[in-house]
């Protein structure tokens, strides 16, 4: 295998999947980076078996070219020398791999030579039809997440509710999140094939909201027994699903109220950070 590759594009692909990489694990391979080089595109893949990442980066981005190909194949490099490494190098990254895996890095007058894994002792990641997706605006998924991630518990002593309970079911998209004190609730008018109830760790989506943070265009929703995964055009992100039922907060909410007051919104989030200044934890 062997490529050059744009020093800030590289950077930037390793910061993400580096996200999903697990620095304490007993198989040193699994605190790996997997590089996969196609002819056409890089693929760098980070795994942790809750989450999984995986960052695609062309050719050329915006008419610029920032990536060659001389030779297809793949690597798995640790996370920890590889990010630690591409911080520190100043131009163009040169990598090449020769079939005992020996990894050559060089930019300029810096060469630096790591020992990697064979790519086909990394986990493979899960399967899923392609064709069969719910689609969702990016700009529309960063507000649903953000409007009810917050409310998620920080304690595992209920794991369900660690996470974003996402219902689908009569092309509508209902979003919940509590931790018993507190619960956060949108819902979105959506199409979908998909019907069923699926509990997403709040970590998980935290992290893809700074993945997908400048992007725009649509992300493709797919479900797949343990998984949801989410994909825009040069990311994906697999998420194991929490088990367990999520209470039924529904009939916590009123189905009607004797007083309803109206508020201007502006005013009320001003007058509202007015008086936490007085507010003690």
């Amino acid at each position: 295998m062997e490529f050059i590759i744009d020093h800030e594009c590289f950077n930037k692909a390793i910061s993400d999947v580096t996200k999903a990489v697990s620095l304490k694990t007993p198989f040193p391979i699994l605190a790996g980076i997997k590089i996969i080089a196609y002819d056409h595109c890089l693929v760098l893949v980070g795994n942790n078996s809750d989450m999984i990442i995986e960052r695609v980066i062309p050719l050329t981005i915006d008419g610029v070219k920032v990536l060659e190909i001389y030779q297809p194949g793949s690597v798995v490099i640790s996370a920890k020398f590889l990010s630690g490494l591409v911080k520190k190098l100043p131009n163009k990254i040169h990598i090449n791999v020769n079939e005992k895996q020996f990894v050559t890095i060089q930019s300029g007058e810096i060469i630096t030579n790591l020992n990697g894994f064979y790519s086909e002792e990394y986990p493979s990641l899960p399967l899923f039809d392609e064709t069969d997706y719910i689609e969702i605006p990016s700009v529309v998924l960063m507000e649903i997440i953000e409007q009810t991630v917050f409310a998620v518990a920080k304690s595992e002593s209920r794991p369900v509710l660690t996470g974003v309970n996402m219902i689908f079911k009569e092309n509508q998209l209902t979003c919940v999140a509590t931790n018993s004190q507190r619960l956060a609730l949108r819902k979105y008018v959506i199409e979908s094939s998909i019907n069923g109830s699926f509990t997403v760790p709040g970590t998980s989506l935290s992290e893809l909201m700074k993945l997908i943070n400048n992007e725009s265009g649509v992300i493709q929703l797919f479900v797949i027994d343990n998984y949801m995964i989410f994909k825009s055009t040069t990311t994906l992100l697999y998420t194991r699903l929490i088990a367990g039922t999520y209470p039924n907060v529904f009939e916590l909410l009123p189905n009607h109220s004797k007083t309803i007051i109206t508020l201007n919104r502006k005013q009320l989030l001003k007058g509202i950070d007015r008086a936490c200044l007085f507010a003690n934890e």
